[in-house]
């Protein structure tokens, strides 16, 4: 007859997810990096004619890059156990991994800066630089990596008064990862304003609850 030890652990776990760290590089300037400039100005005789034109503003700034994802975590395995006889305490867990956090998003590119007036003329001033363009926004962050699933454990005996020491527990999400910060705003008259943070990354989902039974009736922990 086969006889279980006085004492035994089995440890059914699946693997964390890896967390996800590195930042993605900033957008940087805004290519090219000035709008276009102003209308010249024109005289009529001796005097001014036309204004010189007011640079054109400059566009929003690139928005940052995503953020990584999170690695999911892993799930455990099937477990069976058949033996003719059980004696002492046994620990049996069944546990899923946890999911991995998302990365940071990337900061916003700066805004555009903008054009420069137009050129003056003999009797006309030349014209004002164009508005700055505003920072681009943050990047989203990366989503949160899932949690995994925990295994199920079997165990089927003849003989003996054991005792078990059960715990079921599913693998927990992983954090979001937080937006990227806003670019700057670009040069002009007036310098535009910085851009918004980005959005927190996608929720993860927390896995689900194994199963443990014993000569076929469920555990709970």
């Amino acid at each position: 007859m086969a006889t279980g030890t006085d004492s035994s652990t089995i440890i059914n776990q699946g693997d964390n997810g890896k967390d996800y760290t590195a930042i993605p590089p900033d957008q940087g300037d805004y290519d090219p990096p000035k709008a276009d400039k102003g209308s010249a100005a024109s005289d009529d005789g001796k005097s001014c004619g036309t204004n010189a034109g007011k640079g054109d503003s400059g566009n929003t700034g690139k928005t940052g890059k995503t953020g990584g994802t999170g690695g999911n975590g892993g799930s455990g395995n099937q477990i069976s156990i058949k033996i003719d006889e059980m004696v002492g305490h046994y620990v049996l867990h069944t546990i899923g991994g946890t999911g991995g956090n998302g990365g940071q998003g990337g900061k916003g590119g700066k805004g555009q800066n903008g054009g420069d007036g137009g050129n003056s003329s003999s009797h006309c001033s030349g014209g004002a630089q164009g508005v700055g363009g505003t920072g681009g926004t943050g990047g989203t962050g990366g989503g949160a990596g899932d949690g995994g699933n925990a295994g199920d454990i079997y165990v089927n005996y003849i003989a003996g008064t054991p005792t078990f020491d059960v715990l079921i527990k599913a693998g927990v999400k992983g954090t979001a990862g937080v937006g990227g910060g806003g670019g700057s705003g670009g040069d002009g008259d007036p310098a535009g304003g910085k851009g918004d943070g980005g959005d927190m990354g996608a929720d993860g989902t927390d896995g689900i609850n194994g199963n443990i039974y014993i000569n076929g009736k469920k555990q709970t922990s």
